[in-house]
């Protein structure tokens, strides 16, 4: 990939709950140009019942010492590959030259194994459903993809290495591999602009949205309001009708509905409904 606009992130990337929302777009786009008796319904309760998730630890210690547990926008890159597969039962083992005798080793009862890498944190459930209907639906024992692989567990055990070249691109972009820090920024700015939307689409209005930045696990009700030069981290929860001015930092904080915070750093603290803070507010363990 050579620049930012060849990434494609799906609808579904940031968190459990994003995934309704675009099963249910893709119901309604379907419904409306086929006929209801020609629909067909699209289920994956098959894969958490028949394909192990394993991801390969990477480490890149010129980049960063803990490269696996990097955090971008809330969440370590080896969380978000796992998130993509949580459906699943799954493994996590480290990278390297055994890495085929670590697979054989595993005790599982499951028909197939996903392989995936901890430096894709751009692969999501849609994309790994994708791809293992169509491994099932060709009927193959090993499908190499440009990051990773899908494997009949069976074969696994007769298999001496892994296969080369003729790698599969169905997933597209969203196997692309984090080697260095240009890559880090990129997926990152990508990961933030897919928070920022599914936010948007809830009915959060965000001004500025370059200069907002809102962790993955942040929860924020509809009709909140939000100015530039925002950051809000962790586990926070913003509550209806909210409006952050500029200037705040919010970490693992409940603010309630109503109310309003301005230039202020607040911290593992609660807001109560319909309060106003005033700016240059610091607030530790708080409840106000």
């Amino acid at each position: 990939m050579e620049n930012e606009k060849d990434i494609l992130v799906l609808e579904n990337q940031i968190a459990f709950d994003f995934d309704s929302i675009e099963t249910e777009e893709e119901e309604e786009e379907v419904s409306s140009i086929l006929p209801e008796s020609l629909i067909k319904p699209i289920n994956h309760d098959y894969i958490k019942d028949e394909v192990l998730f394993v991801v390969a630890r990477v480490y890149n210690k010129n980049l960063v010492k803990d490269f696996p547990n990097l955090k971008l926008c809330g969440k370590s890159m080896l969380d978000w590959v796992l998130l993509a597969g949580n459906d699943c039962e799954q493994k996590v083992v480290d990278d390297g030259e055994n890495l085929l005798e670590k697979l054989k080793q595993i005790q599982t009862d499951k028909p197939y194994i996903a392989l995936f890498y901890s430096d894709t944190p751009l692969l999501d459930k849609q994309t790994f459903y994708k791809i293992i209907d169509y491994f099932t639906s060709k009927g193959i024992n090993f499908l190499q993809l440009s990051r990773g692989f899908i494997v009949k567990t069976e074969y696994l055990k007769t298999m001496n290495e892994f296969a080369q070249g003729g790698s599969n691109n169905i997933a597209g972009n969203n196997l692309f591999r984090v080697e260095s820090s240009k890559d880090l920024v990129m997926v990152s700015n990508f990961l933030y602009d897919k928070i920022i939307n599914f936010h948007i689409k809830n009915g959060v209005i965000i001004y500025g949205q370059s200069t907002v930045f809102i962790d993955a696990d942040v929860e924020i009700e509809g009709g909140t309001v939000i100015y530039p030069n925002n950051i809000i981290e962790g586990q926070s929860l913003i509550g209806r009708g909210a409006i952050l001015q500029s200037g705040n930092i919010i970490k693992n904080s409940i603010l309630g509905d109503d109310c309003e915070v301005s230039n202020s750093y607040i911290e593992n603290s609660k807001i109560r409904v319909g309060a106003k803070i005033p700016p240059l507010s610091k607030l530790i363990n708080e409840e106000i």
